[in-house]
């Protein structure tokens, strides 16, 4: 079905503004501003515009003023402008150029012209939103796969030892944190954003040794012997070794950064940690960071041989050097992480997988070099937090977390988690839980109707859960990205009991 575009013409004279209208004739939606400032207003309001036809002179505010707030802004590279004059100065038409317009149009109005160059304006920019769009749909699946491949790790290590599977998890979130903040103080390092990708997920491989450490040893429930320590410490050395008789690449930034990290994790800033007794910056950064996520989380969380300690005493152990001695400057930054630690890896917060995975998109993002768009990544960055407040609001539901472009749905509760694809014969949730035909309809309905402004739908289903049939309260919320106009990119929500 033809969907017609949507043009925003600003000029303050009514008769200018039909004219361009008469020119262009019915196949367009026509949005009006008569100056600057209405058309910074609507453009706020995300409504869909398609190309602007701006006019230099008006009053309040010009389009020169208009041109700059969008380039500071910048959605001038999300939405063509085409700049309005009955000036034909050479230098005005510069001006406009380098402030981000895609053409120029002078009065009195020629209408093969203005046809010819909003034809085109549109034309050329629907085929880069083509091109976004394919590049959006890849990257989600890519993180759709990177997720599954950390959970497959996660339930491998804890399937031979409980702790692992959120231990890695927690390592991922606490080691992007170091990252940047040790960016945000210190320059000594030069880390990109594509460096911080990388040691972040290669940071899920640091423990995959102990997938050769004898159980008997990694699930005691007291203290090791000195021998049995002996033993699982070559969990870092035989880590190394798997990733290295692997015959990937090792001059691949991802396969040395695990490497890396894996063998050189328990190092110390004073050369007494192991396995090769490295001192200072010998250890390389990824390492180092890793290293004190890894014993910050260790402090905090419950193991088989001991109970957590609370946040402050982990963080006071961890600078006073009770658990050897780290880089002063991660020190510092960890010193300054410790509130957004201690929320973050609380357990009145701690209640969704999501909460974590939910903060490593814009990791991903970033280190895409090819986009199309400079602020990609910045939309996508925006969706995450978005993603991200919904579940802390509503932490200690039942959550739900579906990915329209991959077709993967994420069922959360206090017990377990349940994945679903799309393409699978069991992907029919509905049925599952038993919902009628008439509430899944009815859910669709409202789906359908959602928009960038009005994202969220509350509905009351009768379901069985737990082989208990109930009335339920089901509120979702849709993600939207601005660069991929045919429908929403996810769905989020929860469902909870009625009574």
């Amino acid at each position: 079905m033809y969907k017609r575009q949507n043009i925003l013409i600003v000029d303050d004279s009514k008769f200018n503004r039909d004219i361009l209208k008469e020119i262009l004739g019915e196949k367009y939606n026509y949005l009006e501003a008569e100056n600057g400032n209405q058309a910074i207003q609507m453009i706020g309001e995300n409504i869909g515009i398609d190309l602007m036809l701006l006019d230099i002179n008006m009053p309040q505010m010009n389009g020169f003023e208009v041109l700059k707030i969008m380039k500071r802004s910048q959605c001038i590279e999300e939405t063509p402008v085409i700049m309005i004059s009955s000036e034909e100065s050479v230098d005005t038409m510069r001006e406009a150029y380098e402030m981000g317009i895609t053409d120029y149009i002078t009065r009195p109005f020629d209408s093969v012209i203005v046809k010819k160059r909003v034809q085109n304006t549109l034309s050329l920019y629907a085929n880069q939103n083509n091109l976004v769009n394919v590049v959006v749909d890849q990257i989600y699946e890519k993180e759709e796969n990177n997720n599954i491949m950390i959970r497959i790790l996660s339930s491998i290590l804890g399937s031979r030892n409980s702790e692992s599977r959120e231990h890695i998890l927690h390592i991922k979130t606490a080691t992007e944190m170091m990252l940047r903040q040790l960016i945000k103080i210190t320059d000594v390092y030069h880390l990109t954003e594509a460096d911080i990708a990388l040691i972040t997920t290669a940071s899920s491989l640091h423990d995959i040794g102990k997938i050769y450490i004898p159980e008997e040893i990694l699930n005691k429930p007291g203290r090791l012997t000195d021998e049995e320590f002996k033993i699982m410490k070559t969990h870092s050395e035989l880590g190394a070794d798997i990733i290295q008789d692997m015959h990937l690449p090792q001059e691949n930034p991802l396969v040395h950064t695990a490497w890396e990290i894996c063998r050189w994790h328990h190092e110390r800033w004073d050369g007494k940690g192991y396995p090769d007794g490295l001192k200072g910056e010998e250890i390389p950064i990824s390492a180092q960071v890793v290293s004190i996520a890894d014993v910050y989380d260790a402090l905090t969380s419950e193991r088989c041989y001991k109970k957590a300690f609370d946040h402050d005493t982990a963080i006071k152990m961890i600078l006073d050097g009770q658990c050897g001695q780290f880089n002063p400057i991660l020190l510092k930054c960890l010193k300054e992480l410790s509130p957004r630690f201690f929320k973050m890896f609380s357990n009145e917060t701690d209640d969704s997988i999501q909460y974590y995975e939910a903060q490593r998109l814009s990791n991903e993002i970033l280190s895409e070099k090819s986009l199309p768009r400079k602020n990609y990544s910045q939309h996508i960055i925006k969706v995450m937090q978005e993603k991200i407040d919904f579940f802390m609001k509503n932490s200690g539901r039942n959550s739900v977390d579906y990915n329209a472009v991959s077709g993967q749905l994420t069922m959360i509760n206090a017990n377990q988690q349940t994945l679903y694809q799309r393409d699978d014969p069991k992907f029919d949730v509905f049925k599952e839980f038993e919902v009628s035909e008439e509430d899944v309809q009815h859910i669709k309905d409202l789906l359908a109707h959602t928009s960038v402004k009005d994202k969220e739908i509350s509905v009351q289903i009768e379901a069985k859960m737990e082989n208990n049939r109930q009335l339920y309260n089901l509120k979702l919320h849709t993600l939207w990205s601005p660069l991929k106009k045919d429908g929403y990119i996810g769905i989020i929500g929860y469902i909870d009991s009625a009574k």
